[in-house]
């Protein structure tokens, strides 16, 4: 009976994976295969239906002479075959070839692997076409998947991959090269993300109806390797942020965490600080939203950084990302770190959807020095925050003001102690916190002069003044007094870099 399907040895051919076929002589024609024929000896071959292709199946139990290749040749050519396929031959004689280029009749052969009974009935079911060919191939490529689904090492995901496009009849690249959106069905999810996405080499209704499937199954692979390669550091990450926060008489107890964590706390640290914000919201974003900018950031930095020499942590503090360096005494941590930081910043700033404010300390040894270069690119990077410097880097100065105001902030009672200052000046409200702290910090730094602070903030000096009075009244302090002049410096310096 007339099939009504349009295949043709050229898209055989194309499915290569699938049927094993190669073209040995002969035009590759795209000619419709109106039946598909088998036949044991060539006496079936005038019994084949003209325009049919016709599977030679005698080749896959024993080698065919060559004299009745040649005559296989004429009697196809006589029927008007759409092509001739010996099942199991891999090579024609030269007579055969010439007798096929003459009659433009195509000659195939097959994988010696694979039987020719099994190999017309797939044949067969691809020319029929229609949804059991689509089904049959969707349903084998995603249980080829699944049976793979447990493999492990670095090649488990290909070797999956490789089953399923077997399956399918053609190749399925993993594309981790660009943006995936949630909606691409090839889409491989990693914590609700898309890291990847699979690319089938042809877009038909079977690969259409497999890929999600076996998308899934590979987000799931990708997910066990990626929980099985970070638990250890997420462990330490937690850890460090513990180290990064506490009172400096809980460090005995953390670092004996830290050794029985395998973290080696003695050595040298260099530590990064990462501002993560929502580029496309100005009045502030939603929680959600923040939390999975940070997640995205943290996976990005995760995968980048544990391809590269060295050890790396990285942790979430609140909604910023710290990214800690360690290493020996006299390598070249810093720049290192500096270098894969500032790429890691350069990739997710080129997203579009993320603003990204960077700080870095520098190398500091010990449990101590942990704490010490987290404050100064914590500082480093609200300096570089209120100089609206995102997308950048900024380092911390190896001494002068900020050092100090660092190794201030990495005490919780110096913290407490400089915030309990201003602390009447924020009962006034964020806006006028903001006024007294701006005016007296251009107060301090011009010496005490009304008048050089007054062109420092575009003022007239009797404005100053003004500003000067109600804010001692609301600090209920003396500024001719030495201690609390350098006091509230100290403060109001702190509170402009955090800001």
């Amino acid at each position: 009976m007339p099939q009504t399907s349009r295949a043709s040895v050229s898209e055989l051919l194309r499915h290569h994976l699938r049927f094993g076929l190669r073209l040995l002589a002969g035009p590759a024609t795209d000619t419709p295969i109106r039946h598909v024929a088998g036949a044991d000896t060539l006496a079936d071959l005038d019994r084949a239906p003209t325009e049919s292709l016709i599977v030679v199946l005698g080749a896959t139990s024993a080698p065919i002479p060559d004299y009745e290749i040649d005559v296989a040749i004429r009697q196809a050519t006589t029927r008007d075959a759409a092509g001739l396929v010996f099942a199991g031959l891999r090579s024609l004689p030269i007579t055969a070839v010439r007798l096929a280029d003459r009659a433009h009749l195509p000659v195939l052969g097959s994988d010696a692997g694979r039987g020719g009974g099994e190999l017309l009935l797939d044949i067969d079911r691809f020319v029929r076409g229609g949804a059991s060919d689509t089904l049959a191939r969707a349903t084998s490529a995603i249980r080829a998947a699944l049976r793979a689904a447990d493999l492990d090492g670095p090649d488990a995901v290909r070797s999956l991959l490789d089953a399923a496009a077997e399956a399918l009849g053609c190749r399925i690249v993993l594309d981790e090269t660009g943006p995936v959106g949630q909606a691409d069905p090839g889409a491989v999810i990693v914590g609700r993300h898309p890291v990847a996405r699979l690319v089938p080499g042809l877009d038909d209704d079977a690969t259409q109806v497999a890929l999600p499937a076996i998308a899934a199954v590979v987000s799931r692979m990708r997910q066990r390797e990626l929980n099985h390669r970070f638990a250890p550091a997420l462990t330490r990450a937690g850890l460090i942020v513990q180290m990064v926060l506490c009172d400096r008489a809980q460090l005995p107890q953390l670092v004996e965490q830290a050794f029985q964590l395998d973290f080696q706390v003695e050595q040298t640290h260099v530590v990064a600080w990462l501002r993560i914000e929502d580029a496309a919201v100005q009045d502030g974003t939603s929680l959600a939203r923040a939390r999975q900018l940070l997640e995205e950031a943290e996976l990005s930095a995760l995968q980048i950084l544990h391809t590269r020499q060295g050890t790396w942590h990285v942790a979430r503090l609140g909604g910023d990302l710290v990214i800690v360096g360690t290493g020996q005494s006299g390598t070249p941590l810093h720049r290192q770190v500096r270098s894969e930081v500032g790429r890691l910043i350069g990739m997710l700033s080129e997203r579009g959807d993320i603003l990204v404010t960077g700080g870095l300390g520098t190398p500091q040894a010990g449990p101590d020095g942990l704490r010490h270069s987290a404050a100064e690119a914590r500082v480093a990077a609200d300096s570089a925050g209120a100089a609206e410097r995102r997308g950048t880097l900024v380092e911390a100065d190896a001494t002068g003001l900020r050092r100090v105001l660092a190794d201030l902030y990495s005490s919780p009672l110096s913290r407490s102690l400089l915030t309990e200052i201003l602390a009447p000046l924020d009962a006034l409200g964020t806006a006028r916190a903001q006024v007294g702290v701006t005016t007296l910090a251009a107060y301090f730094d011009a010496q005490g002069s009304p008048t050089r602070a007054a062109e420092v903030l575009h003022l007239h000096p009797n404005a100053v003044a003004y500003r000067l009075r109600w804010i001692t009244e609301a600090l209920g302090v003396d500024l001719a007094e030495p201690d609390t002049r350098f006091a509230l410096q100290m403060a109001c310096r702190m509170r402009l870099l955090n800001r």
